[in-house]
């Protein structure tokens, strides 16, 4: 026997951040100012990525690795 489920219609979407209830087409919390993105399948909002925070952690990671081998590696 296949078990069918139900596509469930949310109305709203819940920061994830504060648990308010925004209506679905909100882009940035009312109440704590976090940005919001697309509503999951429990019925909170999901945390969008910050791209910015990731590529800056990388070259700062890489300059540093850079500068220990100028520093005390090369020859």
């Amino acid at each position: 026997m296949k078990l069918i489920r139900k596509k469930q219609l949310h109305t709203t979407k819940r920061c994830p951040e504060c648990f308010y209830e925004l209506p679905l087409n909100a882009k940035e919390c009312i109440s704590c100012h976090s940005r919001v993105g697309s509503v999951g399948a429990d019925g909170r909002a999901k945390r969008p990525s910050d791209w910015v925070s990731y590529v800056l952690c990388v070259v700062s990671w890489a300059v540093f690795i850079f500068y220990i081998w100028w520093a005390f590696l090369r020859s």
